[in-house]
């Protein structure tokens, strides 16, 4: 086991966290943009799937686009980290928080994207909402707090396992000689 330095220096890094929020928010926009493709090339208003399995598909697609985002970016920041510790516990918690934390930014600018065309759109409709419209958005807050709750646990997983990769001793090349 080797001995490290004692540093002035926190373990936990900003920059690496804002890194892992965008790029989760870069993946979720992509994966969002192709399940809103497809969702449109397979509606139609004379055929096609139902209402039912629209939403449903559309609400499962939407759990996947923002699970599979916050694991990049967990497993991101937790990669980008200094390795200047010694693997244990610690370390775990560590690469952990950093992962949770991109899940911390990443809705913390999803509220503020939502709190503008919010406001936007309720002064454009004139601030009130027909049964329907209330309906829509009651399953779409329902299904962003399932997507958001997987979001959640799964930075905080991809953190720990991309600390795990970064900590891993390299393997020695074979045929390769060093030069003396």
């Amino acid at each position: 086991m080797r001995e490290v330095e004692v540093m002035d220096q926190s373990a936990f890094t900003w920059s690496v966290v804002i890194a892992g929020a965008l790029s989760a928010w870069a993946v979720t926009f992509m994966l969002m943009a192709l399940g809103a493709g497809i969702g449109l090339a397979v509606s139609s208003s004379y055929s096609g799937p139902s209402s039912t399995t629209m939403t449903i598909g559309g609400a499962l697609w939407l759990i996947f686009a923002q699970t599979a985002g916050f694991v990049v970016g967990g497993y991101l920041a937790a990669r980008l980290r200094i390795r200047d510790h010694v693997p244990g516990p610690e370390t775990i918690f560590r690469d952990a928080a950093h992962g949770f934390m991109v899940w911390v930014i990443g809705v913390g600018i999803l509220a503020f994207v939502i709190a503008i065309v919010g406001a936007s759109g309720t002064q454009s409709a004139g601030g009130t909402m027909n049964d329907a419209a209330r309906q829509a958005a009651a399953y779409v807050s329902f299904w962003s707090f399932v997507a958001l709750l997987f979001g959640a646990v799964a930075a905080p997983l991809a953190g720990m396992l991309g600390g795990e990769l970064r900590d891993e001793e390299p393997a020695p090349r074979r045929g390769v000689r060093r030069r003396a």
